[in-house]
């Protein structure tokens, strides 16, 4: 009698044990199947809740990972292997609930001749990212550099407005970070974000003439070729081009807009592209 009912145990046992094991690999499939995201960058603060870990560079998480946003305006910009690039905002309605927007596609960056004050006033605006250093053709005729004409910026720093001439050769207009920010013969550390001004100086008539005013974008080199790479690594196999357009793109966003030939130069200096 025994025997008889014992194995019918068995094979219900057998069952149980089947569904529950099929069950647990479900939900490692599912597990698996979660999309998964690098992080580049982060603006403001932004707090993994199971860890309490603040968000970095370099992190990698799922998307049903709960986060909280610590500080206003927190953003930070991912990449997905199979689906690109995105950026991590609040929910409007919660700190600690997320949306992935996808990310913006401009890879327009400041290019072309500076003939007159509209093509100054147009390329000096905004947000302009500078990478280390670059140099523009000026329209001589409208703005001769010598001795006595020159463009130069003013912006304030450590409580001081700080006027300081831009180098050039011929018709062409340098920018330098480290010589426009070395105050009074002392190299300071360059900010990442500046304020400033763009005069063009006559001093045989005395007078200055203002250009425009935008934001001086500088960020710090060892940081942004960490942030690339990320995007680098995550496009790995793609063509040349496609990846110099998403980081164009990137730095749009998460910058400002570069100038080509500045932008062509140092990216292939320092990131082989």
């Amino acid at each position: 009698m025994r025997t008889k009912y014992f194995l019918p145990t068995i094979a219900l046992l057998t069952v149980i044990f089947g569904f529950t094991l099929s069950k647990t690999n479900s939900k490692k499939e599912i597990n698996l199947a979660l999309d998964s995201y690098k992080v580049i960058k982060v603006d403001g603060r932004i707090v993994f809740q199971t860890s309490g870990r603040d968000m970095h560079t370099g992190d990698l998480f799922n998307s049903d990972e709960k986060i909280t946003f610590k500080t206003e305006e927190s953003r930070a910009a991912v990449i997905s292997k199979q689906k690109g690039r995105f950026v991590l905002t609040p929910d409007a309605k919660s700190s600690s609930a997320s949306n992935l927007l996808p990310a913006m596609n401009n890879v327009s960056s400041r290019a072309g001749a500076l003939i007159n004050a509209i093509d100054l006033k147009n390329h000096f605006s905004d947000n302009y990212l500078v990478l280390e250093e670059m140099e523009l053709k000026v329209g001589k005729d409208v703005y001769p550099m010598n001795k006595d004409n020159f463009f130069y910026l003013q912006y304030s720093y450590g409580g001081e407005s700080v006027p300081k001439r831009l180098a050039f050769h011929g018709d062409t207009l340098e920018f330098t970070l480290k010589d426009i920010f070395t105050i009074d013969g002392k190299q300071m550390e360059v900010p990442t974000n500046t304020n400033v001004s763009l005069y063009y100086r006559d001093n045989l008539n005395k007078k200055s003439v203002k250009i425009s005013n935008f934001n001086l974008i500088a960020p710090k080199k060892e940081e942004l070729i960490i942030e690339l790479e990320v995007i680098t690594d995550e496009l790995e196999g793609k063509e040349s081009k496609k990846i110099k357009d998403e980081v164009t793109a990137y730095l749009n966003e998460f910058y400002g807009k570069p100038q080509k030939e500045n932008l062509d130069d140092w990216l292939k200096r320092n990131m082989k592209l």
